[in-house]
């Protein structure tokens, strides 16, 4: 099901991120939730996106009058992808963000 109200796709209602009661199948259209990145996790994001030729939607959490105040590299913003990509645009996300698995076995593995 597709939440309205926070645009995440959901298995129950009330949705679990931000509780509406209203959810529906999603059309391929429809801007999905893909995730929330930091300042320079978003630059890096926006710009695999561009190159992959996946169209988003970037909203910064702050807005723009208190990132003037706070500065830019406190900002988060999040990304949205129609629901017809979200399947690609995840693999991007997975594939940039993902740790190496011989990264992650020697992190476990050091004493």
């Amino acid at each position: 099901m597709y939440c309205e109200k926070c645009c995440r796709i959901i298995d129950t209602l009330p949705c679990p991120a931000c509780k509406g009661k209203k959810g529906r199948e999603p059309l391929p259209e429809d801007p999905c939730f893909l995730t929330e990145q930091d300042y320079v996790s978003s630059g890096i994001l926006e710009d695999v996106l561009n190159q992959s030729g996946i169209p988003f939607l970037k909203k910064n959490v702050m807005g723009a009058g208190l990132a003037i105040k706070v500065g830019p590299m406190l900002d988060r913003s999040r990304f949205y992808v129609a629901w017809n990509l979200l399947p690609r645009a995840q693999e991007v996300l997975d594939g940039l963000f993902a740790p190496e698995e011989d990264e992650a076995e020697d992190a476990g593995g050091e004493n």
